[in-house]
């Protein structure tokens, strides 16, 4: 379905229609196209090269293959609607490449291996101007997939991590910094944290991370008090061709 066809608030609509938890309909309904659309809404026919870790939403993981193989990859299918002209590729740790297309690239792999993710890079053919985590929400695994990947983002560019307000417990490592608080000391430049990052991978961070925003999930099946901050948005340093200068969100809890 072109793009063209989803007047306004088109990225909330496509979510909505794809049944991705990004919207504000189905499951979590966190309403992160919100703040999606602020960021990428003037850019949106640029050729971007956009790459995904976690293609279903947690319900439908659940459900099991048949619900996997009805609904298909709904956020890859949404964002190649809404970014007509860029190159989309998602990571999953389940074989999703039965929807891979022209423009859909899908690489199988576990978040929590750098090997594995490695694949994700080798697939792109270049740098991403926007990485989105929204994988299996534990914190050392978020902690590796930022290390890993963070190299691989254009200056200038977007790594997104979703659902800070949600680690499963049974997932976590014992004693791992949780993410949201590790990004919250980092952008203070505070330290003192236990990580699942290398050294050197933190370093990187600290010397090439411009910024990092954070804005509240909006899901009514959460209580208010627990959703705060539940969505970061870190910026590379350097300049962007394409979003340099362009959109603008303000941090917090949008609307």
């Amino acid at each position: 379905m072109a793009a063209e066809l989803w007047p306004n608030d088109d990225l909330t609509r496509l979510a909505n229609h794809y049944r991705s938890d990004k919207g504000t309909e189905t499951y979590c309904a966190h309403g992160y196209t919100r703040i999606y659309q602020a960021l990428l809404e003037p850019f949106r026919h640029c050729p971007l090269r956009i790459a995904e870790i976690g293609l279903l939403h947690g319900r439908s993981q659940a459900e099991g293959a048949d619900a996997i193989a009805h609904l298909g990859c709904p956020s890859l299918r949404m964002w190649a609607d809404y970014l007509p002209n860029s190159s989309i590729h998602g990571f999953d740790i389940v074989d999703f490449s039965r929807f891979a297309s022209e423009r859909v690239r899908i690489a199988c792999g576990d978040q929590g291996n750098r090997r594995e993710l490695s694949r994700l890079v080798d697939l792109a053919e270049g740098a991403f101007d926007l990485i989105i985590d929204d994988g299996s929400h534990a914190s050392h695994h978020q902690q590796i997939t930022l290390g890993a990947l963070f190299p691989a983002l254009a200056d200038g560019g977007l790594y997104i991590i979703e659902d800070l307000h949600f680690q499963p417990a049974e997932l976590e490592m014992n004693g791992v910094t949780k993410t949201r608080e590790f990004l919250a000391g980092l952008s203070r430049r505070g330290s003192g944290h236990r990580l699942a990052l290398e050294q050197v991978e933190y370093n990187y961070l600290v010397t090439h991370i411009d910024s990092i925003r954070f804005f509240d999930s909006i899901s009514p099946r959460w209580p208010i008090t627990e959703t705060a901050d539940a969505f970061a948005v870190i910026r590379k340093r350097g300049l962007h061709p394409s979003f340099d200068g362009g959109g603008s969100v303000q941090a917090g809890s949008g609307s």
